[in-house]
């Protein structure tokens, strides 16, 4: 029978096209798809995780309510979503994530946000080198964080949602850090008149 939890509430402001939601999405048991929702809109209502699900097979379910079509949750969660799969987990290959809006990974968030921090950095070196009266602003260090078993000491809850768990986290870090780098940008107005007075979106590939 089909098990859908949901762990927390869910909700927001998000803006699905300018800041998508990141769902986690960890299909490496066959019987149980994890997602986890991680918000990238800085006024997000929900904080930064708006909630977390476990889809699929539940044997202990003895219930006689109609249970819903697991496809049909999948794709409900997934809809103009951008993926990040955990662990071997192929979207490609898993029934109903093909609702998402793309797929992306840790490594490749990490590599967009230092990318466009070096850009900010060129334009404020840039500026300062034509008017020395314009300073450089301080940029945060972009690190790629661990998502790995270790990462998951504080997890308490489902132990298969643990791993999706800790790719969100890690997946959240990201976006504070880049929320960082633009408080720095955003503080000097030579840089946002370059690239606008809005925190942009998260660079996600």
């Amino acid at each position: 029978m089909t098990d859908t939890l949901n762990t927390t509430t869910t909700g927001g402001t998000a803006d699905p096209v300018h800041h998508p939601t990141i769902a986690v999405l960890d299909a490496t048991d066959p019987t149980l798809r994890i997602v986890w929702h991680v918000q990238t809109d800085p006024n997000s209502a929900t904080g930064r995780y708006s909630g977390a699900w476990i889809v699929g097979e539940s044997p202990g379910d003895t219930d006689d309510h109609e249970p819903d079509d697991p496809v049909t949750v999948l794709e409900s969660l997934l809809r103009g979503t951008v993926v990040l799969p955990v662990g071997d987990t192929d979207p490609d290959a898993v029934a109903g994530a093909d609702s998402r809006a793309g797929t992306t990974t840790l490594a490749a968030i990490h590599a967009a946000l230092t990318r466009a921090a070096d850009e900010i950095r060129a334009a404020a070196k840039k500026a300062h080198e034509e008017n020395t009266h314009l300073t450089v602003p301080r940029l945060p260090a972009v690190t790629l964080p661990d998502d790995g078993p270790d990462s998951g000491a504080s997890f308490h809850g489902e132990k298969s949602a643990r791993a999706a768990w800790c790719t969100a986290h890690a997946a959240g870090d990201l976006v504070e850090q880049w929320f960082a780098v633009e408080s720095q940008r955003r503080s000097r107005a030579h840089l946002k008149e370059t690239f606008g007075p809005d925190i942009r979106p998260l660079p996600l590939a």
